[in-house]
């Protein structure tokens, strides 16, 4: 009989887990790998672009900037000036105002008021031509004022709402309200002195 000699090492089947652990450990870290880098391009595209909103922004504001220290300066001048104004410009302007009221004849109306250094300008509604002129005679008279111009006389229509074509009739039966602007020029020595009672 013949021994058997195997000089070759035993082949046992070796197990294939650690194989596939290899395989899903490398997977995982593709994917981990895959989105690191993702979201670094990512985020690098949002730095480039808030970097330009900002340098954007960076502008808008010294623009704005530029534009409020301009309103500062204008508003500090407007400001000087209204000061500078009331310093030249100081007189009671409520007897003026009841004045000019009072001298009006019925169904006229006062539209407007501007005061100056020297005179005041108002804006009337009258309805007649005569009573423009009865008005004008009484401001004359009137010892607050030394000298009134007339400015403009313009005519207008009333108007009430919506008018139709078959009322062209009504149209020319209306007689048309003026509107006057009138300068008078102040007289300080009698309003320092104040009304007589």
């Amino acid at each position: 009989m013949v021994p058997e000699i195997n000089l070759l090492p035993n082949l046992e089947k070796q197990k294939s887990a650690p194989i596939l652990l290899y395989i899903v450990i490398i997977v995982l870290v593709s994917i981990v790998l895959a989105f690191m880098i993702i979201q670094y391009f990512q985020a690098r595209g949002e730095v480039a672009t808030l970097n330009a909103q900002e340098i954007e922004l960076t502008s808008q504001q010294e623009q704005l900037q530029i534009e409020l220290d301009g309103l500062r300066n204008m508003n500090a001048g407007s400001l000087e000036q209204s000061v500078q104004f009331v310093h030249h410009v100081s007189y009671p302007v409520t007897p003026l105002i009841d004045e000019t009221q009072a001298l009006l004849p019925e169904q006229t109306y006062l539209r407007n008021y501007k005061f100056g250094e020297t005179n005041i300008e108002i804006t009337a509604d009258f309805e007649t031509m005569s009573a423009i002129s009865n008005y004008l005679d009484k401001l004359n008279v009137s010892p607050y004022f030394t000298d009134i111009q007339v400015g403009t006389i313009e005519n207008f229509e009333l108007s009430i709402g919506e008018q139709n074509e078959s009322n062209s009739k009504d149209k020319y039966q209306e007689i048309p309200r003026y509107s006057v602007t009138i300068t008078l020029a102040i007289d300080f020595i009698y309003l320092a002195g104040g009304r007589e009672s």
